[in-house]
């Protein structure tokens, strides 16, 4: 099932993003259960997207290389460390498949892509340990 939201502008999209951003990265006591969730992961993402077909096919064409090097997880590697303390804190992060340990480390990132580069750094810090 798809639903239509429709915005004013693009820039209430990006503030939605940027919000989201700040909870998963920046709220102290942020549910690490609702941070790895799929669902939880695919809203931001959906909205990042929809951006970027936005910008795409508006007259705001330039931004587009723009949005998408921001929205690369390569790009804030301040965000690495955090990433792997909370990978690392899934319970069975050690049991989990190549797949599986990186589709949860995009969960995490979300609404941020994540790249191989980008994921081998984080999983070499939860590797690495505290």
């Amino acid at each position: 099932m798809s639903e239509l939201v429709e915005f004013e502008d693009l820039a209430q999209v990006e503030v939605l993003l940027r919000a989201g951003m700040e909870l998963k990265f920046e709220a102290p006591d942020a549910d690490g259960v609702l941070l790895g969730s799929p669902v939880y992961a695919a809203a931001p993402a959906r909205l990042r997207d929809g951006l970027r077909e936005a910008l795409r096919t508006g007259p705001l064409q330039d931004r587009v290389k723009a949005h998408d090097e921001w929205y690369r997880l390569a790009g804030h590697p301040h965000r690495w460390a955090v990433l792997a303390e909370r990978a690392a804190a899934h319970p069975r992060w050690h049991g989990l498949t190549g797949s599986e340990a990186r589709e949860y480390v995009e969960a995490l990132a979300s609404p941020l892509t994540v790249d191989d580069e980008a994921y081998r750094a984080v999983r070499a810090l939860t590797d690495a340990g505290p």
